[in-house]
């Protein structure tokens, strides 16, 4: 289930960053938000946005949001020499506006206009820092509490090769349609001065560095790509990203995408209100088309709310869907985000794998992403990957995977801390998954917690919070244990029942002495020091010699890891897992202690098995007059695949892929990224043969290799 992305991808590491504190949420909590502006927020399209992502994410009582942005206003009262009339003034009209409006919050967002599109000169600064100061003193005086927003950025790309719109410094005069072609330096030092005023209003607000970092990241690929095409006036994606950063500051981290209907009527109901309340308050800007009376306005705003409610409560719904994948299906629920208290603040995917023909799952093997958007699309595909669904089948077990919100500058601990709802919504989404697959059992059987960086974090809270349900830990470079000994975070309540859960602690050695990733060495060593003090009945340290804060060849350790508890811990059907006693101790010394000692000193697993042959080998003639091959395979379960051989006629005339990736371990069939899972596109186990013979159809056959390019004997098409 792909969700729509529209910020550029960054990796983050969940470091101390705090959640929003409480009385940056005050917005949300307002009677009535009113808006001042420009054009831009004339436009209205960032001021629905906010009220869109405010109503699907459950902000109840929904604060009254009005909206007066005014085409070229400014708060100095100064025009360029050109412009057709005065430029209209804020001031003249907000006395007015307190009085009519009364909000509890004033949101301000001025600059553009107030340079006048000339080079920085310092008297028209002073002008802009005297409305401003004006702004902060009228709005405190009645009441409200203040916001003010950074200028946008002014856009010079899309206007290189356009004869007169930009001009350089030094020329006679600027003007709208005429604009200093540095004008972006000149609204960076408004916007900073903006940001420097934090200790006298009530919040303030930078959309000024979102937009150009979006914009340059763009860049990369399109040298062209804008979201203002005059430089001034964004589009709908632009004001998306203002929307966000200015929900962001007020604790809303989550972003939801609308459905178009919604967006629309949405879009439609706040010109509506905008156009109504700007002609009640008044102003002097001519050309601007009178507003309905505004109870006349509010009655058509509320028929349209009678359209927009249902399409709201079903943005607020789970949804669900289901796809064939390989030796099973693979089941994904999507739950949007709530403000809620308790409830988690960002949206997230479920993706469950469940294998064919078990009509009895024993457990759920949970493999949980890092932090950060890279980490979080990188879980799209954990329950695809042929090397865990392998160790789900052979203990008959699902393989879950999950996707927390893959935004830029969402904040990782809004889930990784499991007690700020990522828990609640897990054992939601298996509750889910135990009705809608018809496997009910999932509701109770444990789990093995699989966790890279902010995904250990999360996994070192869970092993406090559902102790007996969980089989094993792995915590692959992360646990929140540092933090909370620190004081970063809440300290856990760690029942006597966590210590009886074994755990494996993964780091990278180079993490070790790294500035930023020696906190995940560090945390997990003495996390593991900590709880063999306190009798943890297993938990060993396993450094990879070979990485940093990447994953690199862990799985060959990881996999044997959990096929042991998973065997000794679930011995009969029972579902209720056995304590670890000297017996398993023993067995564990004997088969799986010599794979974490190599581990150790060479950062793999060898194996010296070859793999099983695939399944279900077809070859079938194109229109064309190609072969198309098709098979299924089980993946080794030492050594995962790496490739598949073909050949035709006992001659070998491929490999599939032809150049197995291994960017950071192992080159496998499914290449694995830094978080352990497979990379998009999933490759397909097929191959067409350009080349085959026309007057008949040869015999085919394919061979699976694994990672260390054993291979297995052929299996012939049939």
């Amino acid at each position: 289930m792909k969700r729509s992305v529209w910020c550029p991808a960054l990796l983050i590491f969940c470091s101390a960053v705090p959640t929003a504190a409480a009385e940056d949420s005050f917005p949300l909590k307002a009677k009535r938000i009113l808006f001042l502006g420009d054009s831009i927020t004339n436009s209205g399209y960032y001021v629905a946005d906010i009220e869109t992502q405010l109503r699907i994410q459950g902000v109840d009582p929904m604060p009254e949001i009005v909206n007066i942005g005014l085409p070229s206003e400014t708060c100095t009262g100064l025009s360029e020499p050109d412009h057709p009339f005065p430029r209209p003034e804020v001031h003249e009209r907000l006395d007015r506006a307190l009085a009519k409006v009364k909000p509890d919050v004033v949101v301000a967002c001025y600059g553009m206009n107030d340079g006048i599109y000339y080079p920085f000169g310092q008297e028209r600064f002073i002008a802009y820092q005297a409305g401003i100061n004006r702004l902060v003193e009228k709005v405190h005086a009645a009441g409200a509490k203040l916001v003010l927003v950074t200028p946008p950025p002014f856009d010079p790309t899309p206007l290189k090769n356009k004869k007169g719109k930009l001009l350089p410094a030094g020329s006679e005069k600027f003007a709208w349609f005429a604009i200093y072609e540095g004008y972006d330096n000149v609204l960076q030092r408004y916007g900073k001065w903006i940001l420097q005023q934090e200790n006298r209003v009530n919040m303030v607000i930078d959309v000024h560095t979102p937009v150009n970092e979006f914009l340059a990241e763009q860049r990369k690929k399109d040298p062209d790509f804008h979201v203002a095409s005059d430089g001034v006036h964004m589009n709908e994606t632009g004001h998306h990203i203002m929307a966000a950063a200015i929900l962001k500051a007020w604790g809303v981290d989550s972003w939801e995408e609308p459905a178009a209907e919604l967006q629309q009527l949405m879009k439609q109901k706040e010109k509506v209100l905008h156009d109504s309340w700007l002609s009640h308050v008044g102003h002097k800007r001519p050309g601007v088309k009178e507003g309905l009376p505004l109870e006349e306005a509010r009655a058509r705003a509320e028929k349209l709310n009678v359209k927009i409610k249902p399409l709201i409560q079903k943005a607020r719904q789970s949804t669900t869907s289901q796809r064939p994948a390989t030796g099973g299906t693979v089941h994904s629920v999507h739950y949007p985000a709530s403000v809620k208290e308790g409830e988690l603040r960002l949206y997230v995917d479920y993706h469950l794998w469940i294998p064919n023909g078990v009509d009895n799952l024993r457990g759920i093997i949970v493999h949980q992403h890092g932090c950060g958007p890279g980490a979080s699309i990188g879980g799209q595909t954990a329950a695809d990957d042929l090397h865990w669904q392998a160790l789900a089948a052979r203990q008959q077990c699902a393989l879950m995977g999950s996707s927390y919100e893959p935004r830029k500058g969402v904040n990782c601990r809004l889930w990784c801390d499991a007690r700020d709802g990522s828990a609640q919504r897990f054992l939601q989404a298996i509750d889910h998954f135990s009705t809608s697959t018809g496997q009910p059992e999932l509701k109770t059987v444990p789990w093995c917690l699989w966790g890279h960086s902010g995904g250990g974090f999360w996994a070192s809270l869970m092993q406090t919070m559902h102790p007996n349900r969980i089989v094993a830990i792995w915590l692959q470079s992360g646990t929140a244990f540092g933090y909370w000994k620190n004081g970063d975070i809440e300290s856990p309540h760690i029942p006597v029942a966590a210590f009886d859960v074994p755990v494996m602690g993964n780091p990278g050695l180079k993490e070790k002495d790294h500035e930023r990733f020696h906190v995940a060495y560090d945390g997990t060593k003495a996390m593991q020091e900590e709880y063999r003090s306190k009798g943890a009945a297993f938990f060993e340290f396993a450094p990879d010699p070979k990485t940093a804060h990447e994953c690199g060849d862990s799985r060959y350790l990881s996999i044997p890891f959990f096929d042991f508890w998973l065997t000794h811990r679930l011995a009969d059907d029972s579902g209720k897992l056995t304590k670890v006693n000297d017996r398993m101790l023993a067995k564990w010394k004997q088969k799986v202690a010599p794979k974490l000692d190599e581990f150790i000193r060479t950062g793999a697993v060898a194996d010296k098995t070859p793999p099983d042959a695939p399944d279900g080998v077809t070859a079938s003639r194109l229109e064309n007059g190609s072969v198309k091959l098709t098979w299924t395979a089980e993946a080794d379960f030492e050594s995962g695949i790496r490739a598949f051989v073909i050949e035709r006629d006992g001659q070998q005339v491929a490999q599939v892929p032809k150049k197995p990736i291994g960017r950071f371990g192992r080159a496998l069939f499914q290449s694995m990224s830094y978080h352990d899972t497979p990379e998009q596109p999933l490759l397909k186990m097929e191959y067409v043969d350009h080349e085959a013979p026309s007057d008949r159809l040869p015999t085919y056959a394919v061979r699976t290799m694994n990672s260390v390019e054993l291979i297995s004997d052929a299996t012939v098409s049939e």
